[in-house]
């Protein structure tokens, strides 16, 4: 079995230097999808960090096709970077990924489209999200991003302080959810797009309109997707939640 000393002390000293936890990611993506290995992100030691790493579909895709969508021959950077975030427990109805085309902000999307949060139903609540969101875009993002089509997510603090943080950056294309919208569509808002135009800002308005979370799909260990063949993908996913949460469950019991 391989090892490597020196890597593993810099990924120690790398997560003690962050507070003592971590989420991890590769140059683009992390490892959402083998979340159900501890039914958490949330990284304390190198061995958490490895063992997200090679599960990972989604870091598999960063490491052999980053460019198979781009006008090139490469299929993957000449360097990668392991990069560690200070792990914070957020509310996930206050995280939106934003759509960005010719440098103009012109989609706003709740970012967890698994859950229905009533008070986002509130116009008042949606017309002070955006209106802050589009002040933090001009005033700290389209003048600072050399790119003219992204996407990037965003986290909003509680009223009274709504204070906002730049979440992540994320390439326009398929790779990248969607959330609430579709790319298809995407891509007819962005060439309809006025400049000065509020953006298109969508959210879960019922319990009815709760998605399943697309990365639950990848997160499926083989036998049960074995155990749902010939369903749909969303039962196969409520049977995901399913035993997700018996694991988490018994995680917490031990």
């Amino acid at each position: 079995e391989a090892t490597f000393p020196e890597l593993e002390e810099r990924v120690r000293k790398a997560i003690g230097s962050l507070g003592g936890a971590v989420l991890p990611k590769l140059n683009w993506s992390a490892p959402k999808d083998a979340r159900w290995l501890q039914n958490t992100l949330r990284c304390t030691s190198p061995d958490d960090v490895f063992m997200l790493l090679k599960a990972s579909d989604f870091v598999a895709h960063d490491l052999w096709h980053a460019f198979d969508q781009c006008a090139t021959e490469r299929r993957r950077p000449d360097e990668f970077t392991l990069v560690f975030r200070r792990w914070h427990d957020v509310h996930e109805s206050s995280e939106f990924r934003c759509f960005v085309s010719e440098s103009a902000l012109f989609a706003v999307s709740q970012r967890q489209t698994a859950g229905y949060f009533k008070h986002l139903g509130e116009e008042s609540e949606r017309e002070e999200l955006l209106t802050r969101i589009r002040g933090f875009f001009e005033q700290h993002v389209r003048e600072s991003f050399d790119l003219a089509r992204y996407v990037f997510d965003i986290y909003v603090g509680s009223a009274p302080h709504w204070k906002l943080r730049l979440v992540d950056f994320s390439p326009w294309g398929t790779t990248t959810d969607p959330c609430l919208f579709e790319w298809p569509e995407l891509a007819e808002l962005a060439a309809g797009a006025r400049p000065g135009a509020a953006p298109e800002f969508r959210i879960v308005s019922s319990e009815a309109e709760r998605r399943s979370k697309a990365e639950r799909y990848s997160e499926v260990p083989l036998e049960l997707a074995q155990l749902g063949m010939g369903e749909g993908l969303e039962d196969l996913i409520r049977k995901a939640d399913h035993l997700l949460q018996q694991r988490g469950d018994q995680g917490e019991s031990r």
